[in-house]
């Protein structure tokens, strides 16, 4: 049996996705084909709410890719959306405190461990496989707070902590801007707090990811102890496959 997306990152395994912003099945199922080990679909930054899920969960599921999805806030009523269509991992953006982390927890697993309401209409095939579902709801999906602060990087150790939570995600754009630095320095400052984010993870035994956004970046963080990534985006190859094409008509 292929082990989980929670179970690989609980493992400390290398486990690397890449960014969907675009909501299209089309690039949802040709990127589940990429070689990724998940795709982040952003449901933050991009017009991708819990709605339009569904059919990428479906084009993803089809290539047998897991998916993770990004909610747009620590919100119940958005945690339980996506959950109920059946991703594999939740990713909830600026978390602070272990009470927001607590708060997530509570959201997305069933009592007595939390408070999710019960309707996983998709997630358990439509009703039809509900009791294999309710025996292995809370035990499949990764959780994941991203650090994108100051105060979430003091915080660190405590929101790790927190039982249920699986994993810590930094933010290096936000928390470039918490810190008063540009976005995409890389500084002794920056530096530092990841250090503190990775010493937590090691603290509390969490595995601990960050967006790579470029080769070298993806080396750094790897000897740092980082084992969760994100590495480019639709978006990105979009543009940059685009470019490439036009570039060679001009010269042939």
């Amino acid at each position: 049996m292929t082990q989980s997306l929670r179970a690989n990152i609980a493992a400390g395994n290398r486990v690397t996705g890449t960014w969907v912003s675009i909501p299209d099945i089309a690039v949802v199922e040709i990127l589940a084909q990429a070689g990724f080990d998940y795709l982040l679909i952003d449901g933050e930054h991009a017009p991708i709410p819990p709605a339009a899920l569904p059919p990428l969960a479906l084009a993803a599921e089809r290539r047998g890719c897991p998916i993770v999805y990004r909610v747009q806030a620590n919100r119940s009523d958005l945690i339980k959306a996506a959950l109920d269509v059946g991703v594999d991992g939740l990713m909830v953006p600026l978390v602070e405190t272990p009470a927001e982390a607590a708060a997530i927890v509570e959201a997305a697993k069933y009592p007595p461990a939390g408070r999710r309401g019960f309707g996983p209409w998709r997630a358990s095939n439509y009703f039809l496989d509900l009791p294999a579902y309710q025996g292995t709801a809370d035990e499949h999906v990764a959780i994941i707070p991203q650090i994108e602060s100051t105060k979430a990087v003091e915080n660190a150790a405590a929101i790790a902590a927190v039982p249920g939570i699986d994993a810590l995600f930094i933010g290096p754009a936000d928390l470039c801007g918490s810190l008063g630095l540009p976005v995409g320095a890389i500084e002794p400052k920056l530096i530092a707090a990841l250090e503190k984010v990775v010493a937590a993870g090691k603290k509390t035994g969490r595995a601990v990811g960050i967006d790579a956004v470029s080769e070298e970046k993806f080396t750094l963080f790897a000897k740092m102890g980082f084992t969760l990534f994100t590495y480019g985006s639709d978006l990105g190859y979009l543009a940059d496959g685009a470019k490439t094409a036009a570039e060679m008509a001009r010269q042939a």
